[in-house]
């Protein structure tokens, strides 16, 4: 019977302990994610860009942009990106008005995706300038991205079945 509660208790202690390890290891992880984006942020509040932030997110391309999305003092809703390298790479900015919604990147993304999940909708920065980035599990279980060009809805590159 003393054998059975031993077993039991390295057991528990070893899923415990895998647990927090597993805990401490991700947390550890997304902290210079969250670091950055919120130093993105500060930045764009600090400097009167935006007064009021409704999403921020990290964009990975060719370069790295932390994405900041929100609403000027005037009422006008932009988006800014703010490069991660402070190399030569400027802070652009873009009215959301000025090209197409989150909702209809979506829609023209996935017309021809049926049964399809979407995982994700980034605005961001490519070579040709904004984009929407979309990315989804097709009906094969595969990944695919489509970006979309911010300005006109326009299909710039699609990668599939990854």
């Amino acid at each position: 019977m003393a054998l059975k509660r031993w077993i039991l208790f390295i057991v528990t202690f070893l899923i415990s302990l895998t647990v927090i390890l597993s805990l401490l290891i991700y947390f550890q992880a997304k902290a210079p994610f969250k670091a950055a984006s919120h130093d993105a942020e500060t930045y764009v509040l600090h400097n009167n860009l935006l007064s009021h932030i409704n999403d921020s997110y990290v964009f990975n391309s060719a370069a790295t942009y932390h994405t900041v999305i929100g609403t000027t003092a005037k009422g006008e809703e932009k988006a800014f990106f703010i490069p991660e390298k402070k190399t030569n790479d400027t802070i652009m900015e873009v009215k959301l008005k000025d090209g197409i919604t989150k909702e209809q990147a979506i829609e023209l993304a996935m017309k021809d995706e049926k049964n399809s999940k979407l995982l994700h909708a980034k605005l961001g920065v490519e070579e040709v300038g904004p984009v929407w980035e979309i990315s989804f599990i097709n009906k094969d279980n595969k990944l695919g991205y489509v970006y979309l060009l911010f300005d006109n809805g326009d299909w710039w590159k699609r990668i599939s079945n990854l």
